[in-house]
């Protein structure tokens, strides 16, 4: 099921708070009601006098790392979105990671430094919304128990019917902030064109979670990300000066492939992922007659171009090399992108 896939449930959080949308201007309440993307696998904070008392609980003081921060940038609250394949119980291993979050996200002002409330939400199918919230309800008992502090919490849940792809936000309490009641419900994200409400990827792939995508979908994410970096290099090579020794960064590429959003984008993972693309790029280059042009470390490759011959050899190669992603067409959702805010 497409919406228990973590890269879609990523993409989907990100375009409730996008500056474009595959819908009408008008029916993007969280923009409109100013939340804004803050960060992406982001650490949160503990004070340090809950260390010992964390530990005395059995739970360790290692900061919980949310998959998504969104801001509202009048007031500084947050929602701090956790992506999940499918709901757990009071007693299932995750619910560690789900007290951590609890606590952390009770002083707002230690865990995301900013004045204001944090409200913890999952984001899973819609179906399994009842039960995720029957969870946090325990988990939170139990810590207001032992002494502790939690946040408020809720669930996003993600479903598609034919007319398209819908968020809907549930809190554990009634606020009377209107920046809150204006996202509470349904919104429709993608429409459905074509019998598929998938919606751009604005982050093709992440490393993070590629072991909980079912394989099919794991491998569609990884031709999508390799088209896109691979296509990035191409434009990087086609606008260079000849003669020139070129030096491409992965950065600059991997920041192109997705659409700018890695730049909010904290995953130590990243380096891993980039240093493979890159290296993997300049062996696809170091062929032909630009055999012995091409080094690479990990984090930029350089290529001596010696002529325009030169130049267009690379931009075949690559080209060639990934002819098969550059035939996958995107599906429905497919906006022009301003620079994500």
């Amino acid at each position: 099921m497409l919406t228990r896939d973590p890269v879609f449930q990523v993409n989907s959080v990100l375009w409730l708070v996008a500056k474009t949308s595959p819908v009408a201007r008008e029916n993007r309440p969280y923009y409109n009601a100013g939340y804004r993307l803050r960060s992406l696998g982001a650490k949160l904070a503990f004070q340090a006098a809950l260390r010992e008392k964390l530990s005395k609980q059995g739970l360790s003081a290692s900061p919980p790392e949310p998959d998504v921060l969104v801001q509202h940038l009048p007031s500084g609250d947050h929602l701090v979105f956790e992506c999940k394949t499918t709901s757990f119980g009071f007693e299932s291993s995750t619910t560690e990671q789900a007290r951590k979050l609890l606590i952390s996200c009770a002083d707002a002002d230690t865990a995301v430094g900013v004045a204001g409330e944090a409200y913890v939400v999952y984001v899973l199918t819609k179906e399994d919304c009842d039960r995720q919230t029957e969870t946090l309800v325990q988990v939170a008992a139990e810590l207001n128990g032992a002494g502790f502090n939690t946040s408020e919490y809720g669930t996003l849940g993600l479903s598609i019917d034919e007319k398209g792809l819908w968020a809907e936000l549930r809190l554990s309490a009634e606020s009377e902030k209107e920046h809150v009641t204006s996202v509470l419900g349904p919104v429709l994200i993608t429409p459905d064109a074509s019998g598929d409400a998938r919606p751009l990827y604005l982050i093709p792939f992440d490393p993070t979670t590629e072991e909980n995508q079912d394989p099919d979908e794991r491998r569609y994410c990884h031709r999508m990300l390799l088209e896109r970096f691979y296509i990035a290099g191409v434009q990087a090579i086609g606008t260079a000066d000849v003669p020139d020794l070129l030096v491409v960064k992965a950065d600059d590429l991997f920041r192109k492939a997705t659409h700018e959003y890695s730049d909010k984008w904290q995953a130590r993972e990243l380096s891993g992922l980039k240093s493979r693309l890159i290296q993997g790029m300049a062996k696809t280059l170091n062929k032909g007659t630009l055999k012995g042009a091409v080094t690479a470390n990990s984090t930029s490759l350089e290529m001596r171009l010696r002529n325009e011959e030169d130049r267009n050899a690379a931009i075949s190669l690559l080209l060639k090399a990934n002819s098969e992603q550059l035939a996958i067409k995107n599906t429905s959702g497919q906006t022009e992108l301003d620079t994500p805010n």
